[in-house]
């Protein structure tokens, strides 16, 4: 019988039997698998998803290649924000931490990213941000100084060989933040100095933005800590003075991300005669686009895109010398891409330019909000009513005051929860609440000395010598793209050695 077989096979391979033609394969029956093996409809899985954490969505991708398929897909990504954004309004807010740290000795370019729920003294990692001089400029060269494979071994971080190069660079972002103190002699036009040399941060639809506080620099970095990915923008336009005035927001009309940047082309010393550039960057684009300039000089300063507009506190020229030394408002319409001059706080009448470097423009509840400090222990909380159709002018009114046990040198209102409750933070390191009903200010954390920060083992991490700053920020988890094709993308560096004596983090026992 094997000898018949044997001859068959033969005879059929012989030309003239179909031995050249080529055998069809056999078809293999695929078993539905998961959700479809249970009959679960798409749209069903669709909300399932939407209920989770970023990082679950990521991980879950690699179910089946449908569900890979649903989370790539726009409407998924912007559903994913819209219920992110949503369940905030309804549960306590949820908060980064970003811990900045420097120490002179040793080589600078960390920044922690910990989520916090608003309450309590736990922190949880999320991301970090790392840079050498082996990066396209200066600074920002690595995400994610965790391994990439293994981002629960705390002690996988960034190889320190080349930091030499990186540290005298970093000296000059420390030593060079104050860059605006040439700008106004009675006035630090730019408080915004991160201890590593990143201003404040800002947020949108889940993508942290970082501007660079280097004097000169035109380095910015978009980052999504729930994703853990980072990219460079293009350089933008050199300001006259060293300082950068950006703000950061979503198109409604488009839904692009934008990052809008003002600049001052020249100066002379007696602030008379000038000339303000603007420009926009949609993230996805390789170069800025030039807009219309704005009609005064811009302090560093900005709001977050509310109602249709981004607000800057600029310097007017004063009546009687012409000089820019008035305090103002300027607001750039993000449809028009067009500035205007919009009304001021009924006591920045009385103010110069000097007595602004407390004030600051955020958001509360929908409306512009100016924070002003007329006391070293008390703060004002302004908001401007909106324009009507009627063509009255927008109205500021007097929210709250807020008294503090103690004095502080800055104030950040930077959230509100569902109950009605503003949180700010001081001096770079406590959290406060404000029961607006109660009128009461609660005690939330220190975030130097009382906050507990975990890995993502549930590791405690303990904190290295050196000098510390803290920021706090609202933030919403979302998956959108901090990294498009077309930028200078960062990569991570998973393939290096951790050493934790060049790392402000560490696990007990290891630093």
């Amino acid at each position: 019988m094997a000898c018949a077989s044997a001859g068959k096979r033969d005879m059929m391979n012989q030309p003239g039997h179909g031995g050249d033609l080529p055998v069809a394969k056999r078809r293999r029956c695929v078993e539905p698998t998961g959700a479809a093996a249970a009959g679960i409809p798409e749209d069903v899985i669709e909300q399932i998803l939407l209920r989770l954490p970023v990082k679950s969505i990521l991980r879950f991708r690699s179910v089946c290649k449908s569900w890979r398929s649903m989370v790539a897909e726009p409407h998924f990504v912007r559903l994913q924000l819209h219920h992110s954004t949503t369940a905030a309004r309804h549960h306590p807010p949820s908060m980064l931490v970003l811990a900045d740290w420097c120490v002179p000795e040793q080589w600078r370019g960390t920044i922690d990213f910990f989520s916090y729920p608003g309450h309590g003294v736990a922190a949880d990692f999320a991301h970090r941000i790392t840079w050498s001089s082996n990066s396209k400029s200066t600074v920002a060269a690595a995400a994610d100084g965790y391994a990439a494979a293994d981002w629960d071994a705390v002690d996988d971080g960034a190889d320190a060989a080349d930091d030499g190069a990186a540290a005298d660079n970093l000296d000059d972002a420390v030593d060079d933040g104050d860059a605006a103190a040439d700008w106004d002699d009675d006035d630090d036009w730019d408080d915004d100095v991160g201890a590593i040399g990143w201003g404040m941060h800002l947020h949108c639809n889940g993508l942290v933005l970082l501007r660079s506080t280097m004097k000169y620099s035109t380095q910015m970095l978009v980052c999504n800590p729930a994703t853990k990915e980072l990219a460079e923008l293009p350089d933008c336009a050199l300001d006259y003075f060293g300082v950068q005035a950006v703000s950061f927001y979503a198109d409604q009309s488009t839904g692009k991300t934008k990052v809008v940047h003002c600049f001052i082309r020249h100066c002379d010393k007696t602030y008379t005669d000038y000339s303000v550039g603007c420009e926009v960057l949609s993230l996805g684009s390789p170069a800025w686009r030039p807009v219309a300039d704005p009609p005064y000089l811009i302090k560093t300063k900005t709001s977050p895109c509310i109602l249709g507009g981004i607000y800057w506190i600029a310097a007017l020229p004063s009546p009687s010398t012409g000089s820019c030394t008035t305090p103002g408002i300027v607001r750039f319409d993000v449809c028009s891409e067009e500035f205007a001059s919009f009304p001021c706080p009924p006591f920045m009448e009385r103010q110069k330019m000097s007595d602004v470097a407390c004030g600051d423009l955020t958001e509360l509840g929908g409306k512009l909000c100016y924070v002003h400090a007329p006391a070293d222990d008390r703060v004002e909380l302004w908001t401007a009513s909106a324009a009507d159709g009627g063509g009255s002018r927008p109205r500021w009114s007097l929210q709250c005051t807020v008294v503090l046990p103690h004095s502080f040198d800055t104030f950040f209102q930077f959230t509100y929860d569902y109950q009605g409750g503003i949180f700010f933070y001081v001096d770079y390191a406590m959290i406060y609440r404000y029961d607006v009903e109660r009128r009461v200010v609660e005690r939330v954390v220190d975030m130097l000395e009382e906050m507990t920060y975990f890995d993502r083992s549930r590791r405690k991490l303990d904190r290295c010598d050196g000098d510390w700053m803290h920021y706090a920020i609202q933030y919403s988890e979302s998956l959108a793209q901090a990294r498009p094709d077309c930028y200078w993308a960062v990569p991570c560096r998973a393939d290096t050695k951790a050493r934790s004596a060049h790392w402000a983090w560490a696990s007990p026992g290891t630093a």
